[in-house]
């Protein structure tokens, strides 16, 4: 394992993005991305960035002469102390596996709830229509106690929902905020516009990455104060319309934050949104008081 596999780990586990730690150390998103994926990390480096993620571990040592260095990345000691900041991290990879499945059935269950209360609205006026949809979201309730109550790790869930509770925040945080919302799901689109424009946002849309692209290239003034990217989407995806407008020579453009938007969140996709330089990761369907701490925590 070397230096710069080391600091994607954290930064994934600790959901510390690279442009945040970029900014804590004090240069660029594409200088710190380009030595890490060089891996071309001075030891020096390495260790100042364990500070900025508050991570401690010593790892100075002494050569035969009693002399101190800091320098001889190989040394065993080192390679001692990389080992158990890796079984730490491989803990905490192995606790999320445990979730994953569970996860994921959860949040299929309740977007399936959630589309139908939208179209039940949509055709109040349709008996035949509403009952089917309230034997859909009956099903996906029962699925949802059933989770809930036969799963062996409910009271660990529990107490993870306690201790992840998001902060308050301003009501205001979102108030005129221009937002690019980016996402192929008409239905997924117009719930998060809805979302969004009750909390204050001016909203663009895009349906794919190449609209998104195009409408940051065509800015003049006025930029976006964020957008949100649904990473799987046809014709292009979040990762590579995130990829092209960070490579945008406009910096004002190219440094406009992104969030990922996904409904199944794999440490992959959290390893990608880092390496092309997006600001965040969120989960659908839209939690409105975690995206507001998250952006509270992030300089936009």
């Amino acid at each position: 394992m070397n230096l710069s596999d080391t600091i994607k780990d954290l930064c994934r586990e600790l959901d510390i993005s690279c442009s945040e730690l970029a900014r804590r150390s004090g240069q660029s998103v594409q200088n710190l991305n380009k030595k890490i994926n060089r891996n071309t990390l001075s030891f020096e480096e390495f260790e100042k960035l364990l500070k900025l993620m508050d991570v401690e571990m010593d790892c100075s040592f002494t050569l035969p002469g009693g002399e101190p260095s800091k320098n001889a990345v190989a040394d065993e000691y080192t390679r001692d102390q990389l080992e158990i900041l890796e079984k730490q991290l491989e803990v905490e990879r192995m606790k999320n596996k445990c979730f994953a499945r569970i996860s994921y059935d959860l949040r299929t269950s309740l977007n399936t709830v959630s589309g139908a209360i939208d179209l039940a609205a949509a055709h109040k006026n349709d008996a035949g229509k509403i009952e089917e949809l309230l034997g859909k979201m009956r099903y996906s309730v029962n699925q949802i106690t059933r989770l809930v109550e036969d799963n062996p790790f409910n009271r660990e869930m529990g107490v993870s929902q306690g201790e992840s509770k998001p902060a308050e925040t301003e009501d205001d945080l979102l108030e005129g905020r221009r937002v690019l919302l980016v996402e192929d799901n008409e239905l997924n689109r117009d719930i998060l516009k809805e979302i969004l424009e009750d909390n204050g946002c001016v909203i663009t849309e895009a349906e794919d990455g190449e609209q998104a692209v195009e409408r940051v290239k065509k800015l003049k003034t006025k930029l976006y104060d964020f957008i949100l990217m649904d990473i799987q989407m046809p014709v292009m995806d979040g990762f590579a319309a995130t990829t092209e407008i960070r490579k945008m020579q406009n910096r004002s453009k190219a440094d406009i934050p992104i969030f990922a938007m996904t409904a199944s969140v794999t440490e992959e996709d959290r390893r990608r949104a880092m390496l092309v330089g997006m600001n965040g990761f969120l989960e659908k369907p839209l939690n409105i008081n975690i995206f507001k701490q998250m952006l509270s925590e992030t300089v936009i």
